[in-house]
């Protein structure tokens, strides 16, 4: 970056792609877009491309809402010689934190020697309800297409970042889209556990509230076509649950890292 300190404002449209399908009937901007607008603003104020290889961590602390302003500020922190640099940053609206956290700048991680084995089915089509059933999201901002695996405390599933989603550009999404799918995933997991217990698919808003320990093995993920995602649960304490979660492709990693969630009452 050209300056230690970088202050910019970021409009957030009043409707529009943005909120199509997130959530019908109560518009929330996605927490992923939050990230993927204020890159977008970064790399435009400073001119250059900011590369991610990460996010050590970031906090979604408040809902954005159609017509808000947020206030975006950074700094950067490098290490000469380092191949990262940490790039800090608070977003506001009237002055109180929205969201913050650190990117890792720099070239995407190379690939491991192997991917975990493949977990198979344990239940044919129709025994669990669909992803529709399961979330609120609506198209273009459901991903989670269909169930591979669940266990008492993991769900696999297949995933499709839609062309129409407004995190598409070009036939790709940034890799940080991938958050939503495991977001997805987890929210699906949650109440797939409700629907054991009560005999009922119940699905129930729920915000991403938290991610650490990102890394990201690409720049940017296709469009209509399919992911493997797969999350672990890790701590529960409701409203708030803890997952590691992994997206991958076709036997290639594309990010993985721990989120957090929170499900409204």
């Amino acid at each position: 970056m050209n300056r230690a300190d970088l202050k910019a404002r970021i409009a957030i449209p009043a409707d529009g792609v943005w909120f199509e399908g997130h959530f019908p009937g109560r518009p929330i901007l996605p927490g992923v877009a939050e990230l993927a607008l204020a890159i977008a603003v970064l790399r435009q104020e400073t001119g250059k491309p900011l590369p991610l290889r990460g996010i050590a961590f970031a906090r979604l602390r408040h809902l954005v809402l159609p017509g808000n302003q947020l206030e975006l500020s950074a700094r950067e922190s490098a290490i000469p010689e380092a191949e990262t640099a940490q790039l800090r940053f608070d977003l506001k609206r009237d002055g109180v934190l929205v969201a913050n956290g650190e990117f890792i700048l720099g070239t995407p991680l190379s690939q491991p020697d192997a991917l975990p084995d493949r977990r198979t089915p344990t239940a044919p089509a129709g025994i669990v309800p669909p992803p529709e059933a399961l979330l609120p999201h609506r198209p273009p901002m459901r991903f989670l297409d269909s169930i591979l695996h669940q266990s008492p405390d993991a769900l696999d599933c297949v995933a499709r970042i839609p062309g129409r989603c407004a995190l598409v550009s070009g036939g790709s999404a940034p890799a940080v889209a991938a958050i939503e799918a495991a977001a997805q995933a987890a929210a699906a997991w949650e109440a797939l556990q409700r629907w054991r217990r009560q005999g009922e698919a119940a699905p129930r808003v729920g915000y991403l509230v938290a991610m650490r320990e990102v890394g990201f093995f690409t720049d940017c993920i296709p469009a209509d076509q399919s992911l493997f995602v797969s999350v672990h649960l890790e701590a529960v304490s409701p409203p708030l649950t803890h997952y590691r979660f992994e997206v991958s492709q076709e036997g290639l990693w594309l990010v993985r890292g721990a989120i957090g969630t929170f499900v409204a009452a």
